[in-house]
């Protein structure tokens, strides 16, 4: 069987220091301390502050203009205003950069492929959560999903991210009608996953069901067991509109722009 799958690369945008980055940045003295940097690190670190519009020059020295533009975007930034590269400041640095980068991918539009329901099926688009909208950190990684009646086989090929990889998953089906397909359960660490398509509905659905082989482990890693989580195969639209609100957002945010120069823009 052959499976087609436009595999689509993606960035997560983050804006802004977490509580889980906190938690990794060094404590009490070690946050103090300064941060053993290089030259290409003060460059790096120059051409986003020119790219953020604070007029850096390239250098690759911590120079005054250079602290001056530091001490200015740590003051915006909510960070101690020390005019050093230290670790707070590079991570912050880090991710506006990456915030800044406009979306590049094209998540695919859902296709539900129900012309030989009764000997083979076919779907492709994107995961998306029943329990939350998409938003600018939602995968964008293409899937597709193929059903063979008479192999009772259903594949599903995700691409994945940064890499040319793709994985894999074989459900055997339970139940192929007029109406729907239903698969045998899918036995994960901690969880079973049941697929259902619906004709009628023109829905692909995979949910996942808590069950905890591990319980101590599988409670760290998603907390105790809850209501069956449903995914479904989604169109990207949304995703990618999604992806372009937050860039604009982080454009706005984070760009140093003088008084004159808003003054122009808005006159147009």
């Amino acid at each position: 069987m052959k499976i087609l799958l436009a595999l689509i690369s993606y960035v997560v945008l983050t804006a802004g220091i977490s509580t889980q980055d906190q938690a990794e940045l060094p404590k009490g003295d070690a946050a103090n301390a300064k941060q053993e940097i290089t030259a290409a690190d003060i460059l790096d670190a120059q051409e986003t502050l020119a790219r953020l519009g604070y007029g850096t020059i390239f250098t690759a020295a911590l120079d005054e203009k250079t602290r001056e533009a530091l001490k200015l975007y740590q003051e915006r930034s909510g960070l101690p205003t020390t005019g050093e590269l230290d670790a707070r400041t590079s991570l912050r640095l880090f991710k506006d950069e990456v915030a800044l980068k406009p979306p590049s991918d094209i998540p695919p539009r859902y296709s539900f492929g129900d012309s030989n329901w009764n000997d083979f099926f076919w779907a492709t688009g994107v995961w998306t959560s029943d329990a939350k909208r998409p938003n600018k950190e939602s995968s964008g990684v293409s899937s597709r999903v193929e059903c063979v009646k008479t192999m009772h086989l259903c594949i599903v090929a995700t691409g994945g991210t940064f890499t040319s990889e793709i994985h894999l998953e074989w459900f055997e089906t339970a139940r192929w009608d007029r109406y729907e397909i239903t698969t045998k359960p899918y036995d994960l660490p901690c969880g079973r996953e049941v697929m259902q398509i619906s004709r009628q509905s023109k829905t692909v659905l995979a949910i996942n069901t808590a069950v905890y082989k591990n319980v101590e482990v599988c409670t760290k890693l998603f907390g105790p067991p809850g209501k069956p989580a449903i995914n479904r195969l989604s169109d990207g639209d949304k995703l990618i509109h999604e992806r372009w609100a937050a860039f604009n957002s982080a454009r706005n945010r984070l760009l140093l722009i003088p008084a004159e120069a808003k003054a122009r823009l808005e006159s147009k």
